[in-house]
């Protein structure tokens, strides 16, 4: 079905729509009702059963070799426990759910990850690799601020004043002790570095007077806040970029002023060009580092910019090459490893730009160029790249922030182990998948995991990037080939077909490889923009099974483990024949399209979509699906329309999809021009006819279709790493597709 078209009373309508989401939210109850439902106990008895269940775990610990590691410490949740002669450990204390793994051994890289337990995944292998004479670990996080909606839910910039707000996660008198309990669930990963990095995306001060009097976007963070980042271990924080001039030269005083005294070293930012390009220096084990910072976002369209010159404080401006070069070889004349942090690109983007593709060739085509480029601004995760000789990571995303949109609660912590001796000076990288909930950081494991790690490892170049339980090994000096894991035939009849390759194949692999029996019509490749539609919890915080992204405050709409189609968890829907109205169940976000990448404009989308899930029905009403279209930024609505999904009734699992399609880009709405490029839906299940009804969703998806299939006799492969879980299938004959999925 597709949506081309926008409302022409644009004000009654959204009245008739807001007035329906109003009256949705209500209904009459059974006065006679005294518990339960018979599907709601059944849930409450299940999810009692599963707390209580113990399920055995076995972990095996190896080398590099595969050669087991005995009389080895090995903390999980907390608890210690040691590995035996075969390099086991036997766990049998645990439930369902996600628990932190430590080791720490003088002899191995520190490993720290999230393990999923549950009846489907009772062992897990673990790799440790031996730490080498002289080598030291760094870490680099992203985008960090304490500020705006952690101290105001509803600002989206700041002034000059501070916000004090009670049931705010950070105000005045909490701002130390909220920052450390932010930052806890990650703790161990960086106190376990020899060396900790975040991109400081706010000036700090306690006293705002001079915000910048044109700039849209402004942040400030309180000095207590930076309490967050010691108790975590993180020793530098990199300035050069697009907010330490948010409150001009009082805010950049202050922010100078009160990071040194909280003890971190700190590069990017200063009271004019030469200060701000200067690097800092550290001894880390014997190894000297040498940290640059500087941002290509300049602000050159304010009367105040945001980079430093002669006479002018600000951060350190990336576009000018020969202040560039000068600092890099400073640099490099006085440390044993070099490392520039660059700021810049376009902001929620899969890939970086042009220009700032242009910034790496012209440094590591320098006589005396960095041993290791990192890049932050688009608050995307991006991917991995060699530049002549450089490792490069592309970006990170972010670390502690306050967005709500969508693309950017997965982030990247990145772990490079350095050895001034050896050439090159960095072999490898391990990235941890970020999630930020409620603008906190957590780590993950299993499919949420793996989802950021193939997106990544799609858009990198020149590394083999390869998936482990909760992060991925990168390996910048060595091409590592993909291996078969299994092949699976699907038998189509002629007409459309979405294969969901999500139910083919565990999420760490990839498709690999399709072949035909007879010549097809067309052949798509879609991602999963949803992300979170399969209601599993990820993440490695105190609680379990937590759905954060989807609105379920009605007591009628509950996450239940009797309700999953895959995994442990779905979305019951319940009713019964006295409620009045529909029960809605909104996604909160906004999904965005998925920008061409890479391409020269990164302005254009892909456009067409389909929402595709699964429902089982128990006397269940029918469903439906509210879908508007919208521009990405001020939520102008282009359409809204409501699709019916599935009838009401009894029956099993079954998969339904909404196709739908944005309108084309000449349509755009507001003084900005914006063309569509949101989506927002919510589903909707009527009452039954007479008795109670529940309704199962799980493993909801919006599929953006983006690569066509171009077979050479009848074939098509890959060996790149990608993150594309659907297929769509045209074909006027019946064809029997060999899919091959393959791993590292």
């Amino acid at each position: 079905m597709s949506l081309t078209s926008y409302p022409k009373k644009f004000v009654n309508h959204v009245t008739a729509y807001l007035l329906l989401i109003f009256i949705s939210a209500c209904s009459v109850e059974d006065p006679y009702e005294t518990g339960p439902s018979e599907q709601q106990q059944e849930e409450i008895d299940e999810r009692d059963k599963v707390v209580e269940a113990i399920i055995p775990f076995s972990f095996k610990v190896r080398d590099s070799t595969g050669t087991p590691i005995a009389n080895l410490d090995v903390k999980i949740a907390g608890n210690l426990y040691q590995t035996n002669a075969q390099g086991l450990v036997h766990v049998d204390t645990l439930t369902l759910g996600n628990y932190p793994i430590e080791i720490i051994h003088l002899d191995y890289h520190t490993l720290f990850s999230t393990i999923n337990i549950s009846t489907a995944n009772d062992s897990e292998v673990i790799v440790l690799s031996k730490k080498v004479e002289n080598e030291i670990s760094l870490v680099f996080a992203g985008d960090t601020m304490f500020g705006r909606r952690f101290m105001d839910p509803n600002i989206t910039t700041m002034n000059n004043s501070v916000p004090d707000l009670t049931d705010a996660l950070i105000n005045k008198s909490n701002a130390a002790t909220a920052a450390i309990e932010i930052t806890q669930h990650v703790k161990p990963l960086f106190l376990n570095q020899d060396f900790a990095s975040v991109n400081l995306e706010s000036p700090v001060l306690n006293q705002p007077v001079s915000v910048h009097p044109t700039k849209e976007f402004s942040f400030f963070s309180l000095p207590e806040t930076l309490e967050g980042l010691k108790s975590i271990g993180i020793d530098y924080v990199a300035l050069g970029n697009n907010h330490v001039y948010d409150y001009q030269l009082d805010g950049l005083n202050d922010s100078l002023k009160f990071v040194s005294e909280a003890g971190f070293l700190h590069s990017g930012a200063g009271l004019n060009k030469v200060a701000a390009y200067a690097p800092v220096f550290e001894n880390v084990k014997g190894t000297t580092l040498g940290l640059v910072s500087a941002t290509s976002i300049r602000g050159g369209d304010h009367a105040v910019t945001y980079v430093a010159d002669e006479e002018k404080g600000g951060a350190a401006d990336l576009s000018d090459s020969k202040s560039l070069a000068e600092a890099l070889q400073f640099s490099k004349e006085n440390s044993d490893f070099t490392v520039i942090q660059l700021h810049g690109g376009d902001e929620y983007s899969y890939a970086q730009t042009d220009y700032i593709e242009n910034r790496y060739s012209l440094i590591s085509k320098l006589e005396e160029k960095p041993d290791l480029m990192v890049t932050h601004h688009p608050h995307v995760a991006q991917g991995f790249d060699v530049y002549d000789d450089v490792p490069t990571v592309l970006g990170l995303g972010n670390f502690v922030f306050d967005q709500n949109r969508l693309e950017t609660v997965l982030g990247l912590a990145v772990e490079v182990r350095v050895n001034k001796n050896t050439t090159p000076k960095v072999s490898s990288a391990r990235a941890y998948p970020i999630y930020i909930e409620e603008y906190k950081p957590r780590l993950i494991s299993g499919d949420l995991s793996n989802y950021l790690i193939k997106r990544v490892a799609e858009f990198s170049n020149n590394v083999s990037v390869i998936p482990r339980q909760g992060y991925a090994d990168v390996l910048f000096s060595q091409q590592v080939a993909a291996t078969l894991l299994k092949q699976e035939v699907i038998e189509l009849e002629p007409g459309e077909h979405i294969v969901d390759l999500r139910l083919l194949a565990p999420s760490h692999s990839f498709l690999s490889q399709i072949t035909t029996d007879v010549e097809v019509t067309s052949l798509t490749l879609g991602r999963d923009l949803l992300v979170f539609g399969d209601f599993e919890d990820w993440d490695n915080d105190d609680t379990q099974f937590e759905i954060n992204h989807w609105d379920h405050s009605d007591e009628d709409t509950v996450p239940c483990l009797t309700g999953a189609y895959r995994g442990n968890q779905g979305l019951c829907l319940t009713r019964d024949q006295f409620d009045n109205f529909a029960l809605r169940v909104p996604f909160k976000q906004t999904v965005r399209a998925f920008p061409l990448t890479p391409a020269d404009d990164v302005s254009k989308v892909f456009h067409k979509h389909t929402l595709y899930g699964y429902a089982k029905g128990i006397n269940a009403g029918q469903l439906e699906l509210d879908l508007s279209i919208l521009t990405s930024e001020d939520s102008l609505i282009f359409s809204e329309q409501t699709f019916p999904v599935l009838e009401g009734g009894e029956f099993n699992w079954q998969p339904f999809n909404i196709d739908f399609e944005l309108p084309d880009d000449t349509n755009v709405l507001g003084p900005e021009n914006l063309p569509p490029r949101g989506m927002r839906f919510a589903f909707i299940h009527s009452p039954p006819k007479n008795g109670n009804a529940e309704l199962q969703l799980d493993d909801i998806a919006v599929i953006s279709w983006q690569n066509s299939v171009k077979l050479t006799n009848r074939k098509w492969q890959t060996n790149q790493l990608h993150g594309k879980t659907f297929l769509r299938v045209s074909t006027d004959k019946a064809v029997r597709l060999n899919l091959t999925f393959s791993q590292f």
